[in-house]
């Protein structure tokens, strides 16, 4: 069976690593390891620091997941994640944003994880006393110190600019002065969500913030009854401090963003897709990378495809790590899962790719593994692609191993250069495979459809 949009019969082209890959295994072994590992922990068992700030809220999301925030909210929520995004690409790399921690089986994404945990929040109006007016935050920051074993954390308030008002930064430090106190709240907290989402009663759960303020679950929450949630961070638990030099150098690092050279801005995607990266940097595009953590985990996903996330990053005691790399300007990080450097793919597809068909049928995924052991310097890769369309068995595990590493470090850097120069986009290799240009939004321009004429040298 043909990918979508591709006709039976045609010649797709390989991956440009084709040529340098010396064996394709399906890996039932960690396979298995890894289904084990979802079948142990499944999604419901998944309790995070943003669920544990407002647990009884986190029950209702789970087990009525009907209840929709309406238009304007969803609005509100889509614009503050936009500025999230943006903010992290200016003031930090990829390597350090929106880093994934895990603490006694609780997770968390940390928006800004270099010395210190850093946290962002957008807010229509700045908090005069933050511990008093927005103690969510500071118990959630002071959750990611506890987890990290840090006792600083950064506070970082932006007031949107909103009614003809001037945008506002506010920096704060937070020092965690009895993490034990802390630690003891989380783990309270996550027993008496499992415990909930394990028997669907909800009446052990504390009363959410948002209690009377437009929660969208107030109609069959029950919050009116509930007891009180006591916060982790009353007291001597911590304290907060202003810190305006931080602020000043976040708002220098934002108001440059947009002299950030092309070099900063562009990842191993880009190396992947390079015709389309070359497209995008005519119109000033930026692309997320496809794996970036902040997607490897993502805290609103559900159903099996989140359960085999988890499993991958927490599923097997000290299995995952990442590693920084880089490439000149380009800085990435690469996932270690036994050590092995470790991607995870979905597909649409309804039958699950053979082996011997996964440099031409996958070209896209073939490569950036290959990428990704060539910067780590990996003989072998490991693709896992999970089939979101199939309904049983869902995913498989590919192990590649790779020849002259070095000549595909090469080929990056070819393509690096090219890119940094501003090459046009035929000077670029087409992106593969090439059913994919119909649903490219800079073709049919780009000619990757047409990629027998412009094939890529020495691939």
């Amino acid at each position: 069976m043909a990918p979508p949009g591709v006709a039976e019969g045609s010649q797709p082209l390989p991956a440009y690593c084709a040529a340098f890959v010396t064996g394709i295994d399906a890996n039932r072994t960690a396979k298995d390891e890894l289904a084990a590992a979802v079948a142990r922990a499944g999604p419901r068992r998944r309790i995070s620091v943003t669920d544990l700030v407002n647990p009884r809220q986190a029950y209702f999301s789970r087990v009525r997941p009907e209840i929709q925030p309406s238009p304007d909210h969803a609005q509100v929520m889509m614009a503050g994640t936009g500025f999230h995004e943006a903010f992290g690409r200016a003031v930090s790399t990829e390597e350090f944003v929106e880093q994934l921690v895990e603490f006694e089986e609780i997770v968390g994404k940390i928006d800004v994880f270099e010395n210190a945990p850093l946290e962002l929040k957008t807010t229509g109006s700045m908090p005069a006393d933050v511990v008093a007016d927005r103690p969510s935050h500071v118990e959630q920051l002071a959750m990611y110190c506890t987890m990290v074993g840090t006792s600083l954390g950064h506070l970082l308030y932006y007031r949107r600019a909103e009614y003809g008002r001037a945008p506002q930064l506010r920096a704060l430090n937070l020092e965690v002065r009895d993490p034990s106190e802390v630690a003891r709240e989380m783990v309270r907290r996550r027993d008496l969500l499992r415990r909930a989402l394990e028997t669907r009663d909800a009446s052990a759960l504390p009363r959410c913030e948002w209690a009377g303020r437009g929660c969208r679950f107030e109609g069959v929450c029950g919050c009116d009854t509930a007891d009180p949630l006591v916060r982790a961070v009353a007291g001597g638990t911590v304290a907060v401090r202003e810190n305006p030099a931080l602020a000043e150098r976040v708002r220098e690092l934002v108001a440059s963003a947009g002299e950030v050279t092309r070099a900063r801005r562009l990842g191993l995607n880009d190396l992947v897709f390079p015709r389309q990266a070359a497209f995008r940097q005519r119109r000033g595009e930026v692309e997320d990378e496809e794996d970036s953590e902040s997607r490897m985990a993502s805290l609103q996903r559900r159903g099996f495809e989140e359960a085999l996330r988890d499993a991958i990053w927490y599923g097997v005691p000290g299995a995952c790590r990442r590693v920084r790399v880089s490439m000149g300007a380009l800085r990435a990080s690469v996932l270690l899962f036994r050590e092995v450097p470790t991607v995870l793919r979905t597909t649409g597809r309804r039958e699950m790719i053979e082996r011997g068909r996964l440099t031409t049928e996958a070209p896209h995924y073939v490569d950036r593994l290959g990428f990704e052991c060539a910067l780590a310097g990996a003989e072998k890769g490991r693709l896992i692609v999970y089939y979101s369309a199939i309904p049983d068995d869902k995913f498989m595990v590919y192990d590649l191993w790779y020849k002259d590493r070095d000549r595909i470090g090469e080929e990056m850097q070819r393509r690096l250069a090219l890119l940094e120069a501003g090459a046009s986009p035929e000077q670029l290799p087409p992106c593969q495979p090439g059913w994919m240009s119909r649903f490219c939004g800079f073709a049919p321009g780009c000619g990757c459809d047409r990629a027998e004429d412009s094939r890529v040298p020495g691939a």
